[in-house]
């Protein structure tokens, strides 16, 4: 499924919100040196990444993000590409973007350039390069094969151009609606992104005061403190358009698009508004107080909590007769702010538990995900579990945070020693089986913070050191790009030999037994660390050991499964080889543990992290 985003900027702004684009840019380019020199149409992509992509609790890197940019000659219409960091399946995010003011936008321009996205990427698929510049091949497809199963490529289009009015908006949405049908089509203006801004710098997760109409007075079911009423449409639809996405803050999906609910939506509002009501479920406010004043609901630190694609979907349609929905107004219960917020996110979670939401936002909030919380806080790590949360400054290493994802997958790689579902299909992490191995009361909080920042050494050895290596360019580099799940694993390893968890004659004699091999390797032991004593050149003893993994394990095991390949006259992928925990067992452990004895400077390596030099 191909999914097209489109992020736009807001009608009738004042020349303070025209500035308030500017000063992001500005402040980019007065922050940040890699920004200086580069035009403000590439900063205003940089902008949107920022606040759509890389606000919740996983930050934008400058050097990476100028490595996300692909604009330039012959750039087949994308601007970046990149692995949307927040979502399950490591998504494809494809993007266009238009920086400009007050230049008209047709319907057919963003049609054409949907058509020209659409068609670069079908010549990169079928190996048709020669006229498209080598930097948008390349990154389309690391960016595929970085996508896990479940992983879909997703196109988004941000301009700064505001529509006159709602028709105008109504009728750019309605032109690409109808010319890509088979597409799922999401058109954001200016008022969408500032919205998404304010949530993201303000922190806001609630609208402090605001109304909406009812169907009539006194009209409504109480139980206790809460009630039932129906709202005007109409109403909801102004509330929405003046709120935006602060109106969902508590909401765990905000909004997840579903096309055939949207179909619904639409179709039962342009043609039977009077039938809305039984067809459609409502919405669930949760407020810390509300009052009925006649036909009009007053709501105080609110939040939409379920309902945002009905929400979203009626405040970008034309309604000429207004009709009613379903409302429950729920009160928080508790009496101080931790029980309050405990309870909306228990009401959330129950009502959004039947729906496509992600697995991490029905654990955050878990006990044993708080328990972790407090235990990896000892190691100076801050864990980001909830919607919205950002680390303070005091965690200024990028190893000092980490979301629930990542934490997940890492722990598949690492403590479980399943690399390649951890590449491939990390939502194995909330089955029962991994789930409470990696996140439960006996995991380590030390080991875990301590693969944080293997992985943080990870990126930096492939952001800083493999390019003049000299690798082999077929086999070793496509190992070293993708194969970061399979380096941890190997160190986590080779470590749980040195702290007498297994022995390798153990594991040796169950490689091809891959449940009673995996019931052994994810064993822990008493280890409380992986990283056992301070080291001087710790950066550079994990950049050594990942320059031997890479070299003559991983890019050796691939070589050979290539040569068996292609005596097969089959093709072989680097990101199909990385997918299967099989290849890890039954190929990779040997090879690593033959390397490991004869190779001086990855033996003294893990010697070293796990204090036996």
């Amino acid at each position: 499924m191909v999914y097209f985003v489109k992020r736009y900027w807001k009608a009738g702004f004042k020349m303070n919100e025209q500035n308030y684009i500017k000063e992001r840019i500005a402040t980019l380019k007065s922050e940040i040196s890699a920004y200086r020199a580069m035009q403000d149409y590439h900063i205003f992509t940089i902008v949107c990444l920022k606040y759509f992509f890389f606000s919740d609790g996983v930050t934008l890197d400058p050097d990476l993000a100028v490595d996300f940019l692909t604009d330039g000659a012959n750039d087949g219409g994308i601007d970046a590409i990149f692995n949307d960091p927040n979502s399950e399946g490591n998504d494809m995010i494809i993007v266009q973007s238009k920086y400009y003011e007050s230049a008209p936008l047709t319907g057919q321009d963003i049609v054409g350039e949907l058509y020209k996205i659409t068609e670069t990427i079908k010549l990169i698929d079928n190996f048709k390069v020669s006229n498209l510049n080598a930097k948008v091949v390349s990154a389309y497809r690391n960016a595929k094969s970085q996508m896990e199963d479940s992983g879909v490529i997703r196109i988004v289009f941000f301009t700064s151009y505001a529509p006159k009015n709602k028709r105008e908006r109504t009728k750019l949405e309605k032109s690409n609606t109808e010319i890509f049908k088979t597409y799922e089509l999401e058109m954001n203006f200016r008022s969408d992104i500032e919205a998404q801004i304010e949530t993201v710098d303000n922190g806001k997760l609630c609208v402090d005061y605001d109304k909406l109409e009812l169907d009539s007075k006194d009209n409504y079911l109480r139980y206790e403190d809460s009630v039932i009423v129906n709202i005007s449409a109409q109403s909801l639809q102004s509330l929405q358009n003046r709120r935006r996405n602060g109106l969902l803050g508590m909401n765990l999906r905000y909004y997840v698009r579903q096309k055939m609910v949207d179909d619904g939506i639409q179709q039962t509002i342009a043609h039977e508004p009077e039938n809305f009501w039984y067809k459609n479920n409502g919405i669930i406010i949760v407020c810390e107080d509300f009052q009925m004043d006649g036909k009009v609901l007053k709501l105080y630190n609110f939040s939409i909590v379920n309902g945002g694609q009905t929400t979203n979907r009626i405040g970008r349609l034309d309604i000429e007769n207004d009709f009613f929905l379903q409302c429950k107004v729920v009160k928080t219960k508790g009496t101080n702010a931790n029980e309050r917020d405990r309870f909306t996110h228990n009401i959330a979670e129950a009502s959004n538990s039947q729906k496509p939401i992600k697995k991490a936002d029905l654990k955050s909030n878990t006990p044993e995900q708080l328990r972790l919380r407090e235990r990896l806080h000892k190691y100076h790590v801050y864990y980001i579990t909830k919607k919205g949360d950002r680390a303070p400054r005091q965690y200024a290493e990028p190893y000092q945070s980490a979301t629930l994802e990542q934490v997940g997958k890492l722990g598949l790689a690492a403590i479980l020693q399943m690399p390649g579902s951890s590449r491939s299909n990390s939502q194995r992490m909330y089955q029962d089986e991994y789930y409470y191995s990696i996140f439960g009361q006996d995991a380590k909080a030390g080991v875990i913070a301590d693969t944080l920042k293997i992985s943080y050494y990870y990126d930096m050895f492939i952001k800083t050191s493999i390019k003049n290596r000299g690798y082999d360019e077929k086999t070793v580099l496509p190992m070293m790009k993708n194969g970061k799940t399979f380096q941890i694993a190997c160190i986590v390893f080779l470590c749980k030999i040195c702290y007498n968890v297994f022995t390798y004659d153990t594991v040796a004699g169950l490689l091809n037994n891959t449940d009673e091999v995996k019931q052994v390797l994810r064993q822990m032991g008493n280890i409380e660390q992986l990283i056992s004593i301070n080291i001087s050149d710790e950066q550079e003893t994990f950049f050594n050991m990942f320059d031997v993994i890479g070299d003559e394990v991983l890019g050796y095991c691939f070589s050979n499964a290539l040569d068996e390949a292609e005596n097969s006259q089959d093709t072989l992928m680097p990101s199909n080889y990385l997918k299967l925990d099989t290849n890890y067992y039954k190929d990779i452990i040997k090879r690593l543990w033959r390397i490991y004895n004869k190779n001086s400077e990855l033996n003294s390596g893990i010697h070293t992290i796990c204090g036996m030099e």
